[in-house]
Formats: structure tokens, sequence, C-alpha cells
């Protein structure tokens, strides 16, 4: 588990020296190349999907703040180097859950500039659960929020907590809309919690952080894969 990494400091993970440029999906729709999106959409697609940010004229016209923080986010995206070793002789669908593990160390990299981030953001990578592919299922979304709030709940890395709240919530919601299609299917977690959680992205995450937040508690399409 990521946590035994992060207190232990014994987990080792060799550098590649591959910057691996794909795109990556987290359902079948996602694995296209999405249309182009504007303002805080734009910022989710990043964050919430492990793309890469679009470019400034996609941004410009979020506040000030959030501004300096994409400058910011856009020149680590120049530095980050992963990390992870691709699998030797990997499948397919290994490649692309390794490019998406790729994407979620490349966020937690970019928007967290400290010394140990990148070591952070490849043992979160190289741990959290992870698929390519929910197959218009909950059961997996579902499970991407629980290894995140297990993580939660003793994490000793304090600083990295807005942003797995911020997935979490996400991830939650994602699985309510997939779960409404179903008549009669359990809903798993209430309003109420995943609106706990993105009250403490907003409240305790960076600029970026908080633009998606506010983003996921106001727009009408959560997890549409065209973010």
């Amino acid at each position: 588990m990521v946590r035994k990494a992060f207190s232990a400091g014994a987990a080792q993970v060799v550098a590649s020296g591959v910057f691996v440029t794909m795109m990556f999906a987290s359902s079948t729709a996602r694995a296209q190349a999405p249309p182009p999106v504007a303002g805080a959409a734009a910022v989710a697609g990043a964050l919430l999907w492990g793309r890469a940010m679009p470019p400034p004229e996609a941004t410009a016209t979020l506040p000030t703040e959030v501004q300096r923080s994409l400058t910011e986010y856009r020149q680590r995206e120049t530095a980050f180097r992963s990390l992870l070793t691709p699998p030797p002789g990997a499948t397919p669908d290994e490649e692309r859950l390794f490019a998406q593990r790729v994407g979620i160390e490349r966020v937690v990299f970019c928007l967290f500039p400290r010394r140990d981030s990148a070591r952070i953001a490849s043992l979160y990578a190289l741990d959290v659960d992870v698929s390519f592919d929910w197959e218009g299922a909950s059961d997996q979304p579902r499970r991407e929020a629980a290894f995140i709030n297990g993580l939660l709940s003793d994490l000793p890395e304090p600083w990295l907590a807005p942003y797995l709240n911020l997935i979490a919530a996400h991830r939650r919601l994602c699985a309510g809309a997939l779960d409404s299609a179903v008549p009669d299917r359990d809903r798993g977690a209430s309003l109420h919690d995943v609106q706990r959680q993105l009250a403490l992205a907003q409240d305790y995450g960076g600029p970026l952080i908080r633009v998606v937040a506010e983003y996921l508690a106001t727009t009408a399409r959560p997890c549409n894969p065209s973010l």
C-alpha cells in the first residue's frame, strides 16, 4: 500500500528516462481525443483524467490567481520526467494502464512544487486503483474512491489531501451518475459526503484544485469524458 511506502520510505521507483506524452483514459470514450474545452472545464480535464494541461488560450478567461498557478503548472509539466518503469512485454491494455499512471504522477508532480513531490507522485501513481474502461458500471469509480478514502484515513503526507478529496469526490459523483441509469440501484455515497469532500478540496487546495472543485459542484455533467 502506498501509505506504507510513505511511512517507511522503502519503496523503490526506478527512473525510466521516458517522458510519456499519451492521452490517458478511464473509459472507452475517454480513450478518444476529446473536443476542445475552455475555462474551468479545461483544467478539470487535466486534473481529473490525467491529461496534459491545455494551452493558455484555452484557460485565458480564468482569474489572475488561477493564471499564475497555471503558468507554474505548465512549467513543471515541461520539467516532468516519470519515475515509473514501463512494464516489460506489456500488452496494449497494460500499456494504457501504465500511461494512465504516468498521467496521475504528472498531475501530482505539477500541482505541488515540493522537493519530495516527484517521489510521492510516483509512489501514489504506482499504487492507486485505476482502470481505463469503466464499461458503464459504477463499481470501478467507486473502488477508486474507496482506495483514496482509505488513504485519507491515515495519510502521512497531509499536503496531498486536497487533491485526494477532489479525485475521490469526482469518482463518487461518477459512480452516482452511472447508478442513476439503473432502476432501484443502491446509490452508495450520499450527496452530502460528496459535497463534504468537495468543500475540503475548496477550503484547503490551491487555486487549480479550487477551480475544479467549484466546477464539479456546479456542472451538470461532472463525468463527461469530453472534459
